[in-house]
């Protein structure tokens, strides 16, 4: 039996390593190939390409990323057409692997989508059908997902968000901060912050610069104070470490640290993503930073009318409809205003225990246990279907 994995950014990839080992233990005898990254890769993925280090955030921003994907993406086509797979799973990466799945229908080969095109979120009841018509099985991660793909017509299934089987850390928070910080962190009075710039490159050039001056403002205000950085690949390593240089306390981790990192921390400061869910389920506080250039941010706004459709920005509140996390979008994102944001909730115990309230009734939203061996398997048996 022979998978294709198409995974275009880190956080898919390390999606698509998990489903794939679960893959794994059902039938060992599966080859995988694909695009991916260093994750899949560990896996036993046989990657022809990896197009991670392309991930933008906005529509101007993907601009010169347009012909080298574009020239990827054919290549994955006949790469398609050579192998026959029996089965194609997209993993996120809207852009790429959307026009890649309604190739696939053309010519036969089915597909099943896993972290799907959030056109239930942002998008339109038309962008849904057009998702619904082009992918063959659409393994949905949140409920109201579930619910509005099934409505358009998707074969679409539901057993919960995998990050609940993925978010484990290695050690508790006194092991994990004498791992990372020796005999200099011990007792309760000292404080933690884990800045989380994200993965792609676009968004460490324009926001990490943002987020280490909120952290130095800090550490003005407050006496003993650490940071950790996660770095979410070896060569987004470098480069955080070349801008940490002169930042005291702060220590730069190598990948697969973030969720010892975030445990081991008072509080996550974090460009938009993934990663204050993850935060979330941990029970860590955590500040949400989100920033595009000036016209993507307009055309999102006066154009698509993303803020008629959504009241938040991250997905804690998106999915409790309230505001739990802090968020600092576009003009709002200021050193200043995050440093302010940050005191506030180190200092002062009443910022926190709405927050934890929140992040325990958020838990309970996204289903339980075992949601990527359940999707593992409903993968296997929809290959076996005629």
């Amino acid at each position: 039996m022979k998978i294709m994995v198409s995974a275009g950014e880190v956080s898919g990839d390390v999606h698509g390593s998990y489903l794939v080992r679960e893959l794994k233990k059902l039938r060992p005898d599966i080859y995988f190939f694909g695009v991916g990254s260093e994750r899949l890769a560990a896996e036993g993925v046989d990657i022809r390409f990896d197009i991670t280090k392309r991930g933008t955030i906005g529509i101007l921003e993907a601009l010169p990323n347009i012909f080298p994907l574009f020239s990827v993406f054919n290549k994955v086509k006949a790469l398609m057409i050579k192998e026959r797979p029996d089965l194609v799973i997209l993993i996120d990466s809207q852009g790429f692997n959307l026009p890649l799945a309604r190739f696939c229908k053309k010519n036969g080969i089915k597909t099943a989508y896993y972290i799907a095109p959030q056109e239930w979120l942002w998008g339109t009841p038309r962008g849904e059908k057009k998702v619904a018509k082009a992918v063959d099985l659409i393994v949905a991660i949140f409920e109201k997902e579930y619910e509005a793909y099934k409505k358009a017509g998707a074969n679409v299934v539901y057993f919960g968000h995998p990050l609940l089987d993925i978010v484990k850390p290695a050690m508790n928070r006194e092991e994990a901060r004498k791992k990372f910080f020796g005999a200099r962190v011990t007792g309760p009075e000292s404080r933690v912050i884990t800045i989380c710039p994200g993965s792609r490159t676009q968004e460490i050039k324009n926001l990490f610069p943002v987020l280490l001056r909120s952290a130095e403002l800090v550490q003005k205000e407050i006496a003993d104070l650490y940071f950790l950085v996660p770095a979410a690949s070896k060569e987004i390593y470098a480069m955080l470490q070349q801008y940490t240089l002169n930042i005291k306390n702060c220590t730069v981790l190598m990948p697969g640290s973030i969720y010892d990192a975030i445990n081991a921390s008072n509080l996550a400061i974090c460009t938009s993503g993934t990663i204050n869910l993850e935060a979330s389920i941990l029970g860590v506080p955590n500040i949400m930073v989100y920033k595009l250039s000036p016209l993507t941010y307009f055309i999102g706004k006066h154009i698509l009318h993303i803020d008629e459709k959504i009241k938040y920005f991250s997905m804690p509140n998106i999915l409790l409809n309230k505001r739990v996390v802090p968020e600092f979008i576009m003009r709002e994102a200021t050193p200043e205003r995050i440093a302010r944001s940050a005191i506030a909730i180190l200092e002062d115990r009443a910022k926190i225990l709405p927050m934890k309230a929140g992040f325990q009734e958020l838990k309970a939203k996204l289903g339980g246990p075992g949601v990527v061996q359940r999707a593992a398997g409903t993968v296997l048996n929809f290959i076996a279907r005629p």
